[in-house]
């Protein structure tokens, strides 16, 4: 069933209650504060009773300037505006005030009605109605039926009444992806044998009894008892329904007007946004840069200030694209229409449009900044998600993150990257999160940079051990995950930029070099091996005849790798054919005798017995002997 939402906006006591009155039974004033002052202070609900099958809401906002935040609450997520002016008092400042914030807020279309008929005359109602229609002029009002009702007298309630189905009968269904489900929370109460509930307009998606969702901005998960809408317990709640949810394990205390409940992992919470602000042509404020706000949104109200990117005072009629730096976190998405209203007096002079729920922070005046918010207003869908990956890849997003900054259902988004992966502008990583081809060459160059920097100056390693190259990439890149890494490392190498042998990497091209000075080296270490014979010298010794420590140990690790040096222990290395021959000679003896002590051993070899020992405990490690008692014997 399609389900409308219609609001009503005006001056106070012009007869918006009494009209929901008389079309719809319900009298709105709940409260006993509006009973006894006359004036809607909160929001009030009713139900448009009709026969063609749609679930119709009203909201009855407040009228009274002091009211105004609470108007905000109501009017944002409406499909059809009651636009009521009073005939015996005409346009009056709030009418002005909230015509104003319903452009700002993209209503689309609505209804003039002109209340009180009763109490004026022909020549008096038709001079009020002139300025009603110089008050549209040029607006989504302009072409917008125009009635002159009595609520008292009942005048026009029916034809009213028959207008307004006609008109949302045309219009379309809201998204209803679950994925999509966003209710900003209006009210907060207790009910006996319930619990906490929560009610507001459910502006996109739809929720389900037993669900779990998200509480924002706080990202707390909430789990829904029940659902009512209509006046009726349901099974599940749909975009454009008045909703009351009853909530799990969650205090009355622990919620407020102005949260958000959300799908899981939809909306992102920040304290930056990027913004196409407006003022008001009716306003006579102006806006600099750097002044403080009130900003409206859903049903929260925040202060914040505003930083003016291109311009630095904007005033009637005039905009700019600006940063809105929070002072506590929100939860705002791409496309969101807001209001703003200067701090003191409290006032409302403007509004705009979000471009960038969740941006990084901005200078002044950065040319780039704003030609990117530039493409934000009007660019196509594809090519704004483009750029915002461009943006976000340092973050190294997920489809999920790129479908809430787009503010999308995960499967169009999806569609979207596959089309851009086709087209070879992005990437899309091992572990499914996705960056610009932009970014990708820039890591791949520094991979490039790091491994040719690191040949250079070790021409004869191997290459950078796996480890030292994955933490290097982590510092350059700020991965908080350090698995990320690893990621990485995969993607060079499936990509020719890097390549990997055992523990370490390499440039794709590189190869071990020595040069005439690094073959003197060579020659002279191979030569002190070859006469140490079985007395293998301490590493630190060999190191200590030459004057470029690092390169001598370079060679050590690359005679080892080669097979000309046997590592005998972290400390000291042999040269491998006098290894060869103590091994041949121990194992011809052990063939014959079967068995040999240290000593033996030791006078075999014709060495001391602390090189004895250091060659047997070798061999034992290589499982090539072992020890029987007090002897070793040769492993089969």
């Amino acid at each position: 069933m399609q389900n409308i939402i219609v609001g009503t906006a005006g001056h106070v006591d012009h007869g918006k209650t009494c009209l929901i009155k008389a079309l719809s039974g319900f009298d709105t004033d709940r409260l006993k504060e509006e009973k006894k002052r006359g004036i809607t202070i909160d929001l009030g609900f009713a139900n448009l009773p009709n026969d063609a099958g749609l679930h119709i809401g009203i909201i009855d906002v407040p009228g009274h300037e002091k009211f105004v935040k609470n108007m905000l609450a109501g009017i944002g997520g409406i499909d059809l505006v009651l636009m009521v002016i009073a005939l015996d008092e005409g346009v009056m400042p709030q009418t002005t005030e909230h015509f104003e914030i319903l452009k700002m807020l993209h209503i689309k279309q609505g209804i003039l009605v002109l209340t009180k008929s009763d109490m004026v005359d022909e020549e008096w109602a038709e001079m009020v109605e002139a300025d009603v229609e110089d008050m549209v002029r040029g607006s989504f009002l302009e072409h917008a039926p125009v009635l002159r009702v009595s609520s008292y007298t009942g005048e026009n309630i029916g034809l009213l009444h028959d207008t307004i189905i006609r008109m949302v009968s045309d219009l379309g269904s809201r998204s209803s992806e679950p994925e999509l489900f966003r209710l900003p929370v209006d009210r907060v109460f207790t009910t006996e044998g319930f619990g906490t509930v929560i009610t507001g307009t459910l502006q996109e998606g739809m929720v389900q009894t037993g669900q779990e969702v998200m509480l924002y901005p706080r990202e707390r998960p909430i789990k829904i008892r029940g659902i009512q809408s209509h006046g009726q317990r349901e099974d599940a709640a749909y975009a454009g329904q008045r909703t009351a949810l009853n909530l799990l394990n969650v205090k009355k205390e622990e919620l407020q007007r102005g949260d958000v409940l959300a799908f899981p992992g939809s909306l992102v919470t920040s304290t930056l946004v990027d913004v196409k602000l407006s003022i008001f042509q009716t306003s006579d404020r102006e806006l600099k840069t750097g002044d403080r706000i009130h900003l409206n949104y859903g049903a929260a109200q925040t202060i914040a200030k505003a930083v003016l990117m291109d311009k630095d005072r904007i005033g009637h009629g005039e905009s700019a694209y600006a940063q809105i730096r929070f002072d506590e976190p929100v939860v705002l998405k791409r496309n969101d229409r807001f209001i703003i209203r200067f701090l003191s007096p409290v006032e409302t002079f403007g509004g705009g449009i979000v471009l960038d729920a969740s941006p990084y922070k901005h200078r002044r005046g950065d040319e780039e900044a704003i030609e990117a918010l530039r493409k934000k207003e009007t660019g196509t869908d594809q090519e704004v998600m483009e750029l915002m990956i461009k943006e976000e890849s340092r973050r190294f997003p997920s489809v999920g993150r790129i479908a809430a900054d787009m503010d999308m259902p995960k499967s169009r988004a999806s569609h979207m990257i596959s089309t851009l992966k086709d087209s070879k502008h992005i990437l899309i990583l091992s572990d499914e999160s996705v960056i610009h081809m932009d970014y990708w060459k820039t890591i791949a160059d520094y991979a490039d940079r790091l491994l040719s920097g690191y040949h250079r100056e070790n021409p004869i390693n191997e290459g950078m051990d796996k480890e030292e190259f994955k933490s290097r990439l982590s510092e350059e890149f700020r991965l908080n995950d350090m698995r990320k890494g690893a990621v990485l490392l995969a993607e060079l190498v499936k990509r020719m930029v890097v390549r990997t042998q055992g523990t370490y990497v390499s440039g794709k091209d590189f190869s071990t070099q020595y040069s005439r000075e690094l073959k003197g080296m060579l020659e002279q270490i191979g030569t002190i091996y070859a006469q140490a014979g079985i007395e293998a010298p301490l590493t630190v010794d060999v190191l200590n005849q030459f004057k470029d420590k690092n390169r001598a140990k370079q060679i050590i690790a690359d005679m080892h790798k080669n097979g000309k040096l046997v590592k005998l222990n972290p400390a000291s290395y042999m040269d491998s054919a006098a290894y060869g021959q103590v091994l041949a000679r121990l194992k011809d003896y052990l063939t014959e005798n079967g068995e040999i002590s240290l000593g033996e051993f030791r006078d075999m070899c014709g060495t001391s017995r602390k090189y004895a020992v250091q060659m047997l405990e070798f061999m034992d490690k290589k499982k090539i002997t072992k020890m029987v008692g007090e002897k070793r014997v040769l492993i089969s």
